[in-house]
């Protein structure tokens, strides 16, 4: 075998370990169901029968008892809106848990008034360990906070144009809006309670507002109260918890996972399975042709 062959056998031995790997490698994206490090969400799909979705398209119709839990990292096209939107009015409950991200586009399109503020939630006084991870002790009764005494937010944001009858839980006293992120209250910043949690009607559906997704990762739903919810959630479902995977950003991981998954859906039709005969037949007979060139290149004296 000369250099050049084995170098290119090399390459190619590399690329296929390489392939493995990723393969087997565990995503490390925030609310991930298959991410099991902190910021992912493996306790709660494993946990509590939650069912990832990777598009909107596969919502359940009719949707009566579903629960989906909406984490809107990814702006939404129209179609999806429209899916979300059924979904809710054919009488499914839509968990909308945003802090940063698109919620509000959700809201606008379902015709509601309430929004995300977008500003972050501190908290001097009550928190979990710092001002930025707020201590929620003030609940409304309602189905969703049943046995909840206390959770844990972590860079929370909260909700404004909420009526007092739809809150389900706020904020402490001494937590504030910083809206100029330098940390401490400003004149003209909002002060708490501030609602953190609503629940609202639409056609012959159901809408849980959220103002912060991290109770849904692992690191989070132990603390305080946190499981609770997700608990309640669950139970009050009829038949499954789905959660959306297709508005979370991808990682170059999980991008190349999806790659070698299309690669692999590619090579088992029957297109595909004769392009890698073809390619390996190929491989395989090479030297031959190589060993058959030199010898027409031969003279004899």
């Amino acid at each position: 075998m000369t250099l050049r062959r084995f170098l290119a056998t090399l390459c190619v031995a590399a690329v296929v370990v390489m392939a493995v790997v990723v393969w087997f490698l565990p995503s490390d994206e925030d609310f991930r169901v298959e991410n099991p490090f902190w910021n992912g969400a493996r306790d709660l799909g494993s946990g509590d029968a939650v069912v990832p979705l990777d598009s909107l398209s596969e919502l359940p119709d009719p949707p009566q008892g579903a629960v989906l839990i909406l984490v809107p990292y990814v702006e939404f096209a129209a179609p999806e809106l429209e899916a979300v939107g059924r979904f809710v009015t054919q009488g499914g409950t839509l968990v909308l848990a945003d802090d940063y991200g698109y919620g509000n586009q959700v809201l606008e399109h379902l015709g509601m008034k309430e929004r995300f503020s977008g500003q972050v939630l501190l908290d001097p006084f009550f928190n979990h360990r710092n001002e930025r991870m707020p201590r929620v002790y003030n609940f409304e009764p309602g189905p969703v906070t049943t046995g909840v005494r206390s959770l844990a937010l972590n860079h929370a944001t909260c909700l404004v144009n909420v009526r007092e009858e739809d809150v389900l839980g706020r904020s402490s006293s001494f937590s504030f809006l910083d809206a100029d992120d330098s940390g401490t209250w400003d004149q003209g910043e909002l002060t708490g309670p501030l609602p953190v949690i609503s629940q609202h009607t639409l056609a012959g559906g159901r809408i849980l507002l959220f103002s912060d997704p991290s109770i849904f990762i692992n690191s989070m739903r132990t603390v305080e109260g946190n499981h609770k919810v997700v608990e309640n959630l669950a139970g009050a479902a009829a038949s499954r918890v789905f959660i959306d995977q297709s508005h979370l950003p991808r990682s170059d991981l999980d991008r190349t996972k999806v790659f070698l998954a299309d690669l692999r859906t590619a090579l088992v039709t029957p297109v595909g399975a004769l392009a890698l005969a073809t390619l390996l037949l190929a491989l395989t007979l090479r030297p031959l042709w190589y060993r058959k060139g030199e010898g027409i290149g031969e003279t004899t004296e």
